[in-house]
């Protein structure tokens, strides 16, 4: 495998207005760490593109929590498979990994909602976690909701579309798309059609869906239609937002439609949109304006037509079929409005598909399997119609750029750390938290983690300084363990492990002070002026490390202070705010440098450069061990 380390998150705002916390980050971490542990199973979860189930391209990670005087970073890793070994391993891992998950999620729920879909206990019903627990079987909400399905419904047309109003009259929207009947106590949701791949394994377009209920509910003279999921019903106290964190931008062009030349226009997706989207191509068509009778009156018309076309079969449809998203809409400069709206799937086996792909969208027909999704009547402002044109091809950036939205300025859509993001400039302090599971021994000692090559040999070793603290650590580290102090002004000090005891607040204060007090004689004496110290300790079945990196001067300072702001009997989540607040008043900054050395084995350390002195430190049977190895 290889790797990448990648910026997860972060505790500010993000660019869809949504802030996590410091503490619930880390909170996230410590819940799956223990989860993982307790089910032996591998820490993290599938890398997805996109956020879609079916294009798995790794295994994530969180790796720590990076603090700076600028925020709170979620470091991690993504591992992709380089071999067909590798990509074994990871097909194993993720689908042990889907049905743990799906399992511990839906079992909870299985007894109540089989009960109120009239199913007995132990009948084999298929039960998902989407924004809700779903019970999932052909035609489920549709034989016990025939009043939102059947087309000789009052309130469905004869494309199978509910009308909004009486939906949300008799029901109550709990999400985009979700929807709760209090009655029975059940969850319909929008159709999967309003999915990636029209899959039932991903997420709603809930950027659509969000829009589509505010015009619906912002134009009382407009009638809005959608289309619900016939196969699912949920439970609705296992409801839940699902967060994907992509940001989708919107149109921005002048609502002057009457200028837009006639015909089709064709826009081909460059190398990022389509590996990322799977889209190829966009055909646009703006037919000639015509005049229709309307009443009494003539008025002038045009019609819009848009679709996608993409490059590979759509996994929610049977038989290898490419599901396309196709909107038209119908605009009338009298009203300066579109008077109707409506977004479909055209679906398409195989050779059809080859014809519609050669072809240009005004003559290629209808040659398809047409599944209509939602639909408007009535005067639907040109502001409006934009947001939800772009909003339903969400992830065809084709669309915002036909409509005329800037491109963004700036960063690639990987989230990567390139190589020339290590080589910034020095950060003057940061701190890193990392979390495994485990527990730690009594008593205080160094971890030897790290081998230095002699001869033809590698011995194991740990770093200690040149100066005082190489003195007052050294009864705190296995004798058959080199020791190496260099002489570059860096300490690189290996992880210094404090074991529980009975008094474990005691202890743990105990060895922060002594460290802090020799760190502090090497500090003034110049001996070093950046460091990074990384700090052990157990706590309720984790291993915590905290590492405090970055000039010398404040690295003592946030030592010298953690005794009074950590209770190593508490977990992070409980003291890192404070952290935090103590990091970002000692080295307040903006734009600040991350430091990733060290990062991949969860902690901080300072990068060396060109040829160090170094001295070490040997018993007699490593020294005998040297002599052997051709040193």
């Amino acid at each position: 495998m290889r790797y990448e380390l990648a910026v997860f998150n972060t505790d500010q705002v993000n660019k869809k207005r949504i802030k996590f916390s410091a503490s619930d980050l880390m909170r996230s971490d410590e819940i799956h760490q223990r989860e993982a542990f307790l089910a032996q199973a591998p820490v993290g979860t599938p890398a997805h593109m996109q956020h879609d189930m079916h294009r798995v391209i790794g295994w994530s990670r969180q790796v720590g929590h990076y603090i700076d005087g600028e925020m709170v970073r979620v470091l991690g890793c993504i591992e992709y498979p380089e071999t067909e070994e590798d990509r074994a391993v990871l097909q194993d891992r993720v689908a042990r990994h889907r049905e743990r998950v799906n399992i511990n999620s839906t079992e909870p729920y299985r007894r109540q909602l089989t009960a109120k879909l009239g199913f007995s206990d132990g009948e084999d019903l298929t039960l998902i976690r989407l924004e809700s627990v779903f019970a999932m079987r052909e035609g489920l909400a549709a034989k016990q909701y025939p009043e939102f399905f059947a087309m000789n419904s009052a309130i469905v047309d004869k494309d199978g579309l509910i009308d909004y109003d009486e939906l949300v009259a008799r029901t109550t929207e709990l999400a985009p798309g979700v929807f709760h009947d209090k009655k029975r106590d059940l969850v319909l949701v929008a159709h999967r059609f309003f999915r990636r791949r029209l899959s039932h394994l991903n997420a709603l377009n809930t950027e659509f869906l969000t829009s589509f209920s505010g015009v619906a509910s912002g134009h009382p003279d407009l009638r809005a239609r959608i289309r619900l999921d016939p196969d699912l019903l949920g439970d609705p106290a296992s409801t839940k937002g699902l967060i994907e964190l992509e940001y989708w931008r919107g149109p921005k062009y002048d609502d002057d439609i009457n200028n837009i030349p006639n015909g089709v226009a064709e826009h081909k997706a460059d190398e990022q949109t389509r590996l990322f989207e799977g889209v190829d191509r966009t055909q646009v068509w703006w037919k000639a304006p015509e005049t229709r009778t309307v009443g009494s009156t003539s008025a002038e018309y045009r019609t819009f037509e848009v679709e996608e076309l993409i490059e590979d079969p759509s996994s929610g449809l049977a038989s290898e079929q490419y599901g396309c998203r196709y909107a038209h809409a119908e605009y009338s400069a009298d009203a300066a409005a579109f008077t109707h709206f409506d977004g479909a799937i055209r679906a398409y086996e195989g050779a059809q598909y080859l014809a519609r792909f050669e072809a240009s969208i005004n003559r290629a027909g209808k040659q398809s399997d047409y599944s209509k999704l939602f639909r408007f009547d009535g005067a639907l402002p040109v502001s409006d119609w934009k947001r939800l044109l772009s909003d339903y091809f969400r992830g065809n950036n084709l669309i915002p750029e036909y409509l005329g939205a800037p491109a963004d300025a700036g960063e690639p859509r990987s989230a990567a750390v390139s190589t020339g993001a290590k080589e910034l400039a020095k950060a003057p302090l940061a701190a890193f938290i990392s979390l495994v599971p485990g527990s730690l021994s009594d008593g205080a000692t160094l971890c030897s983690e790290q081998l230095q090559q002699i001869g033809n040999k590698n011995f194991p070793f740990v770093e200690v300084g040149v100066g005082e603290v190489a003195t007052h650590l050294n009864s705190k580290r296995n004798p058959d363990v080199m020791a190496i102090g260099f002489r570059d002004d860096i300490l690189n000090l290996s992880r210094f492990a404090i074991g529980r005891t009975r008094k474990s607040a005691v202890s743990f204060t105990d060895e922060l002070s002594g460290l802090a007090a020799a760190f502090s004689k090497d500090v003034e004496s110049g001996i070093v002026r950046r460091a990074a110290i990384p700090i052990m300790w157990d706590c309720e079945g984790l291993v915590i490390t905290l590492t405090i990196a970055g000039d010398a001067s404040l690295v003592l300072s946030i030592l010298q202070q953690l005794p009074a702001l950590i209770d190593p009997d508490c977990m992070p989540s409980e003291w890192i705010e404070s952290l935090v607040a103590l990091i970002q008043r000692e080295a307040p900054m903006e734009r600040a440098p991350v430091i990733w050395e060290g990062v991949e084995r969860g902690v901080l350390a300072i990068e060396r450069q060109g040829t160090i002195e170094a001295e070490f430190i040997l018993s007699d049977p490593l020294k005998d061990a040297l002599k052997s190895s051709g040193a």
